[in-house]
């Protein structure tokens, strides 16, 4: 499947140093998958000492990056 990244997921990649190869490891391979709002997706993975976060809309085809950033710990909705 396409994984395309938004214009503000861009945004904040760059603006949180986060690579994007770890926002694409965290789409194709994710810790842990939970619904998000609006019909999106949380997509967490743990990096060393830090979660990464990535929320995204799938479609047929295509998975958009919707946005990114670290957080503390995977998430109290477990």
């Amino acid at each position: 499947m396409r994984i395309l990244i938004s214009r503000h997921a861009l945004l904040k990649i760059r603006q949180r140093r986060i690579s994007k190869k770890l926002v694409i490891e965290t789409v194709r391979s994710p810790d842990l998958m939970l619904p998000g709002r609006s019909g999106r997706e949380e997509l967490y993975k743990r990096f060393r000492t830090q979660n990464l976060k990535v929320v995204v809309v799938r479609d047929e085809r295509v998975i958009t990056v919707v946005t990114v950033h670290w957080i503390a710990r995977l998430t109290n909705r477990q």
